[in-house]
């Protein structure tokens, strides 16, 4: 029998950690899927999908930074939540209909609830992008607005205002409040050979209920080490990552699997 094909689609994919995850879950399942990298050039993406909407053995892929949002025109349907947030990460066949999703928001729901934290009504995130844009709609699915949105340009305000609710957009640091409930970096900042957090954000740390960092690379960031010391609950961006790509396996194999111990060791050891 010829293996299903699935995969992920990005500009470059050196250091992606989805195909680990997801070739586990198929020879755990005995499933015939092969997850493959697909590095893809922003002029030839036209040619991929095209290419994928005729290969049969083609199951569907997930789309990473930076084209979440140039994907969801090519599809034939796109569930709402996708659309509110204005970018898809998963791809999929039903008989002749490409679907489009977004399980960024699956992850982050799982990472914020297994926090535990009551009364969540002042929230910092750091960041502008697509994992933003995810996470305000589950902020706002919650009834949370109270929210500063911080980010180093001013260039996407204007789309997030239209689209969400949020109290103030900032850029420059010593503009941000004294105390937040739970902060959130939705950036890069932090990961291995980038920019650090910015410093003003990283003394806020001891004031507030909870963090969360979408950053996987390092897995204990200066963000969580800070949070770790005054005793704050935290989570680190490897569980969003386990969780989102959960909902994608689901949808592609047809079967429910279980997130275990094993998987998290085996990222661990390859980060």
């Amino acid at each position: 029998m010829v293996s299903k094909k699935i995969g992920i689609v990005a500009k470059k994919l050196n250091h992606s950690l989805s195909p680990l995850i997801h070739n586990y879950w198929s020879k755990k399942n005995n499933s015939k899927f092969i997850y493959r990298k697909y590095e893809v050039q922003e002029k030839d993406i036209d040619k991929f999908f095209y290419n994928y909407r005729k290969d049969k053995q083609f199951v569907g892929f997930n789309i990473t930074i930076p084209y979440k949002e140039n994907f969801i025109d090519f599809c034939d349907r796109v569930t709402t939540r996708a659309k509110k947030i204005g970018s898809v990460n998963l791809i999929y066949k039903r008989n002749k209909t490409i679907f489009g999703d977004n399980t960024d928001v699956i992850g982050f729901s799982k990472t914020f609830k297994s926090l535990k934290i009551k009364n969540t009504k002042s929230v910092l995130l750091v960041g502008a992008g697509g994992a933003a844009r995810a996470i305000l709609y589950f902020l706002n699915r919650k009834s949370i607005v109270n929210i500063d949105v911080f980010a180093t340009s001013m260039r996407r305000q204007e789309n997030l205002k239209r689209e969400f609710k949020f109290s103030r957009f900032l850029i420059r640091s010593t503009h941000l409040r004294k105390k937040y409930d739970l902060i959130i970096n939705a950036s890069s900042a932090g990961m291995t050979k980038k920019n650090k957090l910015n410093r003003n954000i990283l003394n806020l740390v001891k004031k507030t209920k909870g963090v969360i960092d979408i950053v996987y690379n390092p897995i204990d960031t200066e963000l969580l080490k800070i949070a770790e010391k005054h005793n704050i609950k935290s989570s680190g961006g490897l569980k969003m990552l386990v969780e989102q790509a959960k909902p994608s396996y689901e949808i592609w194999s047809g079967n429910q699997i279980k997130i275990d111990r094993k998987i998290y060791q085996m990222l661990t050891n390859k980060i």
